[in-house]
């Protein structure tokens, strides 16, 4: 029988991480994030199918964020060995994607095991999320420098202890105007110390909170959030983003010297407010993003297996992902003796093998299958665009109207509209949260003899 830890948890409030932050409770060994090449691949020769891909320098090409969100995390994944609910959602594109960061509106959410270890399989970096929506909490962390460092080092004990790679810091509140000094000194010490705690390590602001201390999204890198920018590693822009914000943006970043590629810009696939309107029409905000040379935080993936449901998750998912592959880079894990082996296992299905062989569990006097969900088991995985899912055909999508808080996820089911997409063998129809997948009709040829 086991005594350790079987699931993974987030720290409610402050008192709870402080209380728990000396003696943490081990989790079964955590992969180590595994090397990847100098060089990417582009997305877009590959999805024309190019037999000769050109190797391009990664330092200078901008980079892919995957912010998961999903009906406030912490469901099936947070089983440390696993569970039966083979139908969960799971990530697989791993190759294009940059950094993984796990979201939930606890205090302070550590990533699961399990995604930690598919992530770091891949050669992808996982953050934990900071995240406060009340007033309060702050009043006692930036009190004074030393509660500061108390808060900072707390952090980075979590994540060297989980052997994650960092944080994202999401301050949805307002900040007394007489502690944003100490606000900027948070982010300045807790980046410059978990740099020298934790190798690669990440810390990404999120653009809310103003050098005021108002909460006032600004949608782009200005003068009102720069401050925190140039104390990180990164800043993740709020989504309602236009073409000239990212352009100011860019000239701002210049200006400082900072590379423009430590710009996220934000894309929520539930569409709220952001260009495009989400969901299968998220390449438009894709293509405007990657026009300005900028990186992209894709917001909210889970919508595939969380709108339509787990019966067309496997389409789904695999469609919309095909429709971003384009604007996206492949990265090149690194693998022991340059050997790759796999046996493609996404972590979950209906029943286990080994050998190819299925494996069985009694039952009384029966042995049936055992389904599994468990992401710790996924092995590596080849993503790839499926050239027949890539849409030939596309319906003009209105724009998002604004939404109604930054938690409203109603925008992709409003309008009792009917979308058509094609490929160039399916026609798929999604009406709401149902989506119908239909085989065109065979071509019928006239064969002369």
């Amino acid at each position: 029988m086991r005594t350790e830890v079987t699931e993974s948890q987030p720290f409610k409030n402050l008192k709870e991480l402080f209380d728990n932050v000396g003696n943490l409770k081990p989790w079964p060994e955590i992969g180590e994030l595994r090397d990847s090449t100098d060089y990417v691949y582009s997305g877009l020769e590959i999805s024309a199918g190019r037999t000769r891909l050109e190797k391009l320098d990664r330092e200078v090409h901008p980079k892919t964020l995957l912010c998961h969100d999903m009906k406030g995390g912490y469901l099936e994944d947070r089983f440390i060995y696993g569970s039966e609910s083979y139908d969960s959602y799971l990530f697989y594109h791993w190759s294009v994607i940059d950094t993984f960061v796990y979201f939930s509106h606890h205090f302070i959410t550590v990533p699961p095991f399990g995604w930690i270890n598919a992530a770091h399989n891949h050669g992808v970096k996982v953050l934990g999320t900071v995240i406060t929506e009340r007033e309060g909490i702050w009043d006692v962390i930036l009190e004074s420098h030393e509660e500061v460092r108390r808060f900072a080092d707390a952090l980075i004990l979590v994540a060297k202890f989980y052997k994650f790679d960092g944080w994202l810091l999401n301050i949805e509140n307002t900040i007394k105007s007489e502690q944003v000094n100490n606000l900027i000194y948070f982010v300045k010490y807790l980046t410059e110390n978990i740099h020298e705690a934790i190798r690669n390590s990440e810390i990404i602001w999120y653009d809310s909170v103003t050098n005021e201390g108002k909460l006032n999204w600004q949608n782009e890198l200005n003068s009102k959030n720069i401050d925190f920018f140039l104390n990180c590693d990164a800043i993740y822009l709020n989504y309602n983003w236009t073409k000239s914000k990212l352009k100011n943006s860019l000239a701002l970043a210049k200006t400082h010297s900072r590379d423009i590629h430590d710009i996220y810009v934000g894309l929520d696939i539930w569409g709220r407010g952001c260009p495009g309107g989400g969901g299968f029409n998220s390449s438009y905000a894709l293509q405007k993003i990657r026009h300005e040379g900028l990186s992209v935080a894709l917001f909210g993936p889970g919508w595939t297996h969380e709108f339509f449901g787990s019966k067309t998750f496997q389409e789904v998912e695999d469609l919309f992902w095909a429709q971003l592959f384009p604007y996206l880079y492949v990265h090149v894990p690194i693998y022991e003796e340059e050997v790759f082996k796999t046996s493609f296992c996404r972590g979950s299905g209906s029943m286990y093998y080994r050998c190819g062989q299925a494996l069985y569990e009694r039952d009384g006097k029966r042995f049936k299958h055992k389904p599994f969900y468990n992401l710790s088991l996924q092995n590596p995985q080849i993503s790839v665009p499926i050239p027949h899912m890539k849409f030939t055909s596309s319906p003009q999508l209105p724009e998002p109207k604004k939404p109604k808080s930054e938690n409203d996820r109603s925008e992709c089911s409003k309008e009792p509209i009917q979308y058509v997409y094609e490929t160039r063998k399916n026609v798929i129809r999604v009406l709401k949260n149902v989506v119908n997948i239909e085989n065109k009709m065979p071509m019928h040829r006239t064969v002369r003899i």
